[in-house]
């Protein structure tokens, strides 16, 4: 679905449901997991949405964003935002307790996609109300198709909770000091930055698509854009968190 985004709605439930014993992020990693090898290819593959995909090339996927989250966004966000919630690896046990956390987080929150599509999509994935999903509706002047209502409908009424969950989890973990000025400053250009460049990914992307064309498969174009957009602006955000976190270290940006 073009919101994949929406999908993480599912990780605070479910990590809450463990008694925190599961990691937030890995779960939402695993929630968006069969969607996010779109962010390296224009090539459309099926197999990460195949239960067979579990293991391999999800799982790995999985584990390269974790590292990705633990290891550059997570130590730079945080400290653009001023939250501070240690993750108190200090043993061996504790370290080998949450990889194998972070491994089964992302097979729970890999299945937890695939069900939700299988419920709102009306293809492969389908197993259940087939004859319901291949409805179609009328809204307004325009027909279409019941799956399509419900992967839209349900990934734009996950948003605002997906909002108010990070806004939660914001206030919990906030650090009593303040973020300094410099920091601010850097953070506020990085998204500006990561913006302008996932704009520009997407406005290269979309100038050699007719209107005609884009009109015609508006569902799977606005999915292509989404997933345009956020290379570009990804490409931008991580090098700007890895110099940041360079900075920091050096003591260059207090």
């Amino acid at each position: 679905m073009p919101f994949t985004l929406s999908h993480a709605v599912l990780a605070p439930p479910l990590a809450k449901l463990s008694g925190q014993r599961l990691p937030i992020a890995a779960l939402a990693i695993g929630t968006m997991l069969p969607d996010l090898h779109r962010l390296f290819t224009l090539r459309h593959d099926p197999t990460p949405h195949l239960w067979s995909a579990l293991l391999y090339p999800n799982l790995l996927l999985g584990l390269v964003f974790c590292a990705l989250w633990y290891l550059l966004y997570r130590p730079a966000l945080y400290r653009f935002v001023g939250v501070h919630h240690p993750l108190n690896l200090n043993t061996i046990k504790s370290v080998l307790g949450f990889v194998c956390g972070l491994i089964l987080a992302l097979l729970i929150g890999n299945a937890t996609h695939l069900i939700w599509d299988g419920l709102t999509h009306h293809d492969f994935r389908s197993f259940a109300f087939q004859d319901f999903l291949a409805q179609s509706v009328q809204l307004g002047t325009g027909i279409y198709p019941m799956h399509r209502i419900l992967q839209i409908g349900s990934s734009i009424l996950a948003l605002p909770f997906l909002l108010c969950m990070s806004l939660h989890y914001y206030r919990k973990h906030r650090q009593l000091s303040s973020v300094s000025t410099k920091i601010r400053v850097y953070a506020i250009a990085l998204i500006l930055l990561s913006i302008v460049f996932g704009g520009f990914s997407l406005w290269d992307y979309a100038r050699y698509i007719p209107d005609a064309t884009w009109q015609a498969e508006l569902y799977y174009f606005t999915g292509r854009a989404i997933n345009e957009f956020s290379q570009g602006a990804l490409l931008m955000l991580s090098l700007g968190c890895l110099l940041f976190l360079i900075l920091d270290f050096q003591g260059r940006i207090e």
